[in-house]
């Protein structure tokens, strides 16, 4: 009994850690011969809706309004595209993009702008530094209002969330002090302005001090009001608040995390600065029963971090890890982990996860650390996506690698179709991926799924396969369902990075594989014919 017991125990203990085994179901590559990238996606009534920047006037784009240009096109469930559309005027447009769903068939699109033509019907300051511009479209692609917010100065913007009253909030950094700006404190503010579902502005927030913040996201909390995660040099002035507990030297070289929490009126209830001596700033949060999980970026190894990944501090070779912290509802630290290796790793999107934890969605340039599997052809310089689950205790559980030989260029163009199913847009320039020419990047859409997961076409109870001993280290046997069909069937070995390391055609229910010199570990087999597919992990000891 006692053996029984530890031989389980390992075996749940294996697949809590290392189970998921992602793969592409789908992949699809559209583009120009200039340069194309996905950024933005959502899913809606069948189907998906990408945004992203094209600078071509080729290939799959059907028209550019002159320099850059917002890209949306409408994809079907297995890449196909169905319709593709530019947005933009003469001169530079796009940047940062995102859209968001209110609904099957109205989306929000925000981007920025410099032009005052095409399709920008007003614009008070076109030139070089560039305005908010949000677009309301129908399923069709037609635009049912636009508008351009800004001053005569900078504005960028970061984020995008659709409220309680199917209005929006934009999020992003200013400079200017006129225009739709009501207060400016200092270098760059933060800046917040809502817009109802016809485009008119409802009210704008400028928080910060005297010298620079920048912004990351915004989110509509359960309590109708409002939490903000950016970054601050922690100067006073403003409404920051010196008493933030800054770390490091206020107005010098690094900046902190910034977290503000606003209540319905849009009033301060509580803000806090986390991180530690270098520089730490904060991309996206996720509201959950007790608090807000946060992901960032961070280059410190004190203060509120501990674990990174390589040297701390500012440094040409490296460039520091995902950073993930829970805080409670008044800004209290829980528990916080770093992610990534060596080289540079960035967090873009975070969801929740049936059993608790989390999977974050990013980038990473490692192949060390908590980083396997890496394609890139120059550590440090080409990036791979990466996605890492963590428990609710932030414990990193499993991760994977997707990428090819160059650079995948990831923004927040994620969709979670389940813990186990990712539809991810991006940008690539890795030659057997692109599709537009050699040159530049190409946008990339991809449907990542774990194998392991989800199986039978038809299930029955005879979909089922025994494999025995498990663990085993030496000799695997299988046993398929006594009315199994031959017909086209398969079988394959795959590790748990799903590389496959056999492959078999199936004549007889009764299999058996010598595994004696694989590593130890967990590996997946999986069946398939005609009416089934089906997997089954096991264990090497």
């Amino acid at each position: 009994m006692k053996c029984l017991l530890s031989i389980s125990f390992l075996i749940v203990s294996f697949i809590s850690a290392y189970s998921q085994v992602f793969i592409p179901k789908w992949e699809t590559c559209l583009g120009g011969t200039e340069w194309d990238e996905g950024t933005g996606i959502i899913y809606a009534d069948g189907a998906y809706w990408i945004v992203g920047n094209t600078e071509s006037t080729d290939g799959d784009i059907s028209y550019n309004h002159g320099a850059w240009d917002i890209w949306l096109l409408n994809i079907d469930e297995e890449g196909n595209l169905i319709s593709e559309k530019t947005f933009g005027g003469s001169n530079a447009d796009g940047g940062f993009v995102d859209i968001k769903k209110l609904n099957d068939t109205v989306f929000y699109i925000v981007a920025r702008t410099k032009s005052n033509d095409g399709d920008i019907s007003d614009n008070p300051w076109p030139g070089p530094e560039g305005n908010y511009w949000v677009l309301q479209i129908n399923n069709h692609g037609d635009i049912i209002w636009e508008k351009v917010l800004g001053g005569s100065g900078l504005e960028k913007i970061r984020n995008i969330a659709i409220c309680n009253d199917g209005g929006i909030i934009t999020l992003g950094i200013s400079t200017s002090d006129d225009g739709d700006i009501t207060e400016h404190f200092g270098d760059y503010d933060l800046w917040m302005i809502k817009l109802n579902s016809f485009g008119v502005k409802q009210w704008d927030l400028s928080l910060g001090g005297i010298g620079y913040e920048s912004g990351g996201s915004v989110k509509q909390t359960e309590d109708n009001g409002f939490i903000v995660v950016g970054t601050t040099h922690g100067e006073g002035g403003g409404n920051y608040d010196t008493t933030c507990n800054f770390h490091g030297t206020p107005g010098g070289g690094f900046v902190d995390g910034w977290i503000i929490k606003l209540d319905s009126s849009r009033n301060i209830e509580w803000q806090q600065c986390y991180g530690g001596s270098f520089s730490d700033g904060l991309s996206n949060v996720l509201e959950v029963e007790d608090g807000y999980v946060v992901i960032g970026h961070t280059m410190s190894n004190d203060g509120d971090v501990s674990g990174l990944n390589g040297p701390p501090g500012p440094n040409s070779e490296y460039g520091g890890d995902i950073w993930v912290f829970k805080i409670d509802k008044t800004g209290t630290l829980i528990w916080q982990n770093c992610l990534g290796g060596s080289y540079n790793d960035y967090g873009r999107n975070i969801f929740t996860t049936s059993d608790g934890g989390f999977m974050v969605v990013g980038a990473t340039g490692s192949d060390d650390g908590d980083v396997e599997g890496y394609h890139g052809i120059d550590v440090g310089i080409y990036e791979d996506v990466w996605l890492a689950k963590l428990d609710s205790l932030g414990n990193l559980t499993y991760q994977y690698c997707y990428g090819g030989g160059g650079r995948e260029m990831i923004q927040r163009g994620v969709v979670q179709k389940s813990d186990f199913n990712y539809v991810i847009t991006l940008g690539t320039d890795t030659d057997p991926w692109q599709c537009g020419g050699q040159m530049w990047p190409d946008l990339r859409v991809v449907e990542l799924f774990d194998s392991t997961v989800g199986i039978a076409v038809t299930a029955t109870n005879s979909s089922t396969i025994e494999i025995y001993p498990n663990p085993t280290n030496s000799v695997l046997k299988i046993k398929l369902p006594q009315n199994f069909s031959f017909s086209n069937a398969g079988l394959e070995l795959l590790s748990i990075n799903g590389k496959t390391l056999l492959r078999k055609k199936l004549n007889s229910v009764f299999i058996e594989l010598n595994v004696s010199k694989l590593n130890s570990g967990l590996y997946v087999i999986k069946v398939q014919n005609n009416r089934y597919l089906i997997t089954q992990k096991f264990i090497i000891k």
